[in-house]
């Protein structure tokens, strides 16, 4: 078995330049914030919805119902073609927006004006719910009929055909809002291992919102205990949400997850990859659990995953080499 057929790449990882990239960005934005926010107070409700949207979309990751394919009534499906794209949202609002006439109030304050702009706005962002209504469908559709013609593929255990329908299955932007990337590899037959490129410390939150007694948001600084929490908590959400979405498309009995991420170096600077966690999740287990009401850290350890961390310091390298994840020729290497 050749190195080409056993790993394959699903979300390419982060080379050097994009993580360094991404990280100047974020410093900007701590930079600049305070400032924005002085000038432009935001409303308390908003920012704390959008700040517990950001951690859940970090921790919250394997909230998902898992469910194993059946390949072989996949196999006697026939394609499918996604609906014409529709705009009935659009259509509504040009109607609300034609048929407006301002009333006795409207008319007095000289509120026609402002009410026609809102009802513009709406019509732009009823044509935006249109198209991301279409999208879904048509992404729905794809997936659909990349399964079709992967179906036989993955039933032979085709590394190509599970490439494929993993790309067409895999929700890259809720998934990729939570790691940099993750390939599937097989080390001998009926092994697969989930090798994942964890996003790093720097990538969490670093601050909390509470609305002030104004309603306005205000913000404090994360202890560094809690930013922690939410990197372990992170790690463990990722690699659970990746492995069941594998093992859901693969069909054997259980997949072993593997989570890789950049640790500042503990003498100068710098950072290098390193093997943080390790956890095996059988198909019987997955059946039992439902991971939509279960805690990714508790999870994972009731699982035996294999990890070093404290909040302290946080994540420290483990070893796996006993484990014989990869073959030689197939083990995946960070991006340059």
């Amino acid at each position: 078995m050749s190195g080409q057929d056993s790993a394959r790449t699903i979300i390419p990882a982060w080379n050097r330049v994009d993580r360094a990239t991404r990280r100047v960005v974020r410093e900007r934005e701590r930079k600049d914030r305070a400032a924005k926010r002085q000038r432009k107070p935001e409303p308390g409700a908003e920012a704390l919805a959008r700040s517990e949207a950001a951690i859940e979309s970090l921790t919250r990751v394997h909230c998902i119902e898992y469910k194993r394919k059946d390949w072989n009534e996949i196999s006697s499906r026939g394609l499918v073609e996604p609906a014409p794209r529709a705009s009935t949202r659009e259509l509504a609002a040009r109607k609300a927006l034609s048929r407006y006439e301002p009333g006795v109030i409207d008319s007095l304050f000289g509120l026609g004006k402002d009410r026609r702009r809102e009802l513009a706005g709406r019509v732009m962002q009823a044509a935006k719910e249109d198209q991301a209504a279409y999208d879904r469908a048509r992404r729905a559709a794809e997936a659909r009929n990349a399964d079709v013609a992967a179906a036989a593929g993955v039933l032979a255990m085709d590394m190509a055909a599970i490439e494929a329908t993993l790309k067409a299955n895999v929700d890259r932007e809720t998934v990729g809002l939570a790691l940099e990337g993750f390939a599937v590899v097989r080390p001998s037959a009926g092994r697969f291992v989930v090798v994942i490129d964890s996003l790093e410390l720097d990538a969490m939150p670093d601050e909390q919102c509470a609305v002030g007694p104004t309603g306005q948001a205000e913000f404090a600084p994360l202890p560094d205990a809690n930013i922690q929490e939410i990197h372990l908590a992170n790690i463990c959400s990722i690699s659970l949400r990746v492995g069941v979405e594998v093992l859901a498309a693969v069909g054997v009995e259980a997949v072993e997850v593997l989570a890789r991420c950049h640790l500042r170096n503990r003498v100068g600077d710098g950072s290098e990859q390193h093997p943080v966690l390790y956890v095996k999740l059988p198909h019987a287990a997955m059946e039992r659990m439902d991971l939509r009401k279960l805690e990714p850290i508790s999870t994972v350890t009731a699982l035996g995953g294999r990890l070093d961390w404290d909040t302290t310091r946080g994540f420290a390298p483990i070893g796996v080499d006993d484990l014989r994840l990869f073959p030689a020729e197939a083990t995946p290497t960070a991006a340059a």
